[in-house]
């Protein structure tokens, strides 16, 4: 009996993009189907939530790149001297981040290089985290791995997600394609990120993402589920938003607000900003002391204590942070370390207060193996992983700690609501 199971990331899906004016295929698939939605933890690493079941506190992967001077492969950026204070985060500059990734990578052989717009300052103090290496190689997540298990018990899987896939569409024409070959894979991953891609740019409640992109994705999905009716005896059809999208309403320049203070960059204290989350370190206590009294006084922000980073399942090693800030809803920290400046942002993701960023999507349909229809509410993006575990047959490992959406009543819930401060 031919089965496959196909597991789709939706990236930046929110579970009310799937509607019957917008989605009317997805909607209708949901009717029958295992659906309700995904809340992603916090930080920036959702693949090895989904890929492994454990919180960033658990995994120690929380962003895409961690302070640690000791090992960064971008040590040699200090000999660009004042030639890299010129590097901007604008779209003229792309070559000359191509040129730090490509000389970094000869140098150091890196499997990720991309410096991101992380200014040359900074850059000596960090390194890639989640993408050391392929994130389905043996034992790229620290853990037993959704990948792993599948070689350990004889099983096959194709990915196509990032960052090795291409644009949605060619990963739609391969995997169609390969469906409608009746190829014995027993897992596919796949990766669409339109909804991403284009919610930053037009935000997530605009005409174009409305009646445009989540309508041509919606017939990618509609083919990808006619592929393997026509070619599979059974299958699963996992639509799986990792995160939401939400509106932005104003911009907050941290940078700026470090200007002038009685502090050094790159000597007294070290900066990461995220677009929702901006991260210090302390070199000096002149650096502590200055910036703390800066940025306690920046708007739309609020200041994330140790007993937050607890309750959040933040990780609290120093390699994450001294202090963390924290954009309230809305806000966007601009300029960030991963856009150009001179294009425009008008969604984003990755808040630790998640009322407008919204939940992730969560259909999950079967040709009858497997699943019963119902709604099973909001979950934490973990339980992701024990359920493909289930779907495949394979034992789920204890470094897991998320519950099966399969199973009739979930356990325990390991991310429990925030309370309200």
């Amino acid at each position: 009996m031919k089965h496959t199971t196909v597991f789709i990331i939706m990236d930046a899906g929110r579970h009310d993009y799937v509607r019957a004016d917008s989605m009317p295929f997805t909607h209708g698939l949901a009717q029958d189907a295992i659906t309700g939605s995904f809340e992603s933890p916090p930080g920036f690493a959702q693949r090895t939530v989904l890929f492994s079941g454990r919180y960033p506190d658990t995994s120690n992967n929380f962003s895409a790149f961690v302070f640690d001077p000791e090992r960064s492969p971008f040590t040699w950026v200090k000999n660009l001297g004042p030639l890299g204070s010129m590097i901007k985060p604008r779209k003229v500059m792309v070559p000359a981040r191509w040129g730090i990734a490509r000389m970094t990578k000869w140098i150091t052989d890196a499997y990720h290089a991309d410096p991101a717009w992380i200014p040359p300052k900074f850059l000596p103090f960090f390194r890639p985290c989640e993408d050391m290496k392929p994130i389905h190689e043996p034992g790229a997540l620290g853990a037993t791995s959704i990948f792993d298990l599948c070689r350990e018990h004889g099983l096959t899987y194709r990915y196509l997600a990032h960052p090795v896939s291409g644009d949605d569409n060619d990963v739609h024409r391969t995997l169609v394609r390969e469906l409608r070959e009746g190829k014995p894979y027993d897992l596919y991953v796949a990766q669409f990120s339109v909804c991403d891609q284009q919610g930053h740019v037009h935000g997530p409640f605009s005409d174009a993402m409305q009646k445009g992109y989540l309508r041509d994705l919606d017939q990618k999905f509609a083919s990808i589920h006619a592929a393997l009716s026509q070619s599979y005896d059974s299958w699963d059809l996992f639509i799986c938003g990792d995160h939401g999208m939400g509106p932005v309403e104003r911009q907050v320049d941290v940078l700026a607000a470090l200007e002038g203070i009685d502090a050094e960059p790159g000597k007294d204290y070290v900066v990461f900003v995220n677009s929702t989350l901006a991260v210090f370190w302390y070199n000096t206590e002149k650096g502590r002391r200055a910036v703390e009294e800066a940025i306690a006084r920046i708007p739309g922000t609020h200041l994330v204590d140790e007993a937050e980073r607890r309750r959040r399942r933040i990780p609290l090693d120093r390699q994450w942070g001294d202090r963390m800030l924290a954009a309230e809803p809305g806000v966007l920290f601009w300029p960030d370390y991963f856009h150009v400046t001179d294009s425009r942002i008008l969604g984003m993701h990755g808040y630790l207060d998640k009322r407008d960023e919204g939940m992730g999507a969560m259909v999950l349909a079967s040709s009858g193996r497997h699943t019963a229809t119902r709604h099973v509410g909001q979950r934490s993006l973990a339980d992701v992983f024990p359920t493909l575990c289930e779907l495949l047959g394979v034992p789920v490992p204890a470094t897991n700690e998320g519950e099966s959406l399969l199973a009739t009543k979930p356990e325990r819930q390991r991310l429990p609501p925030v309370a309200a401060r």
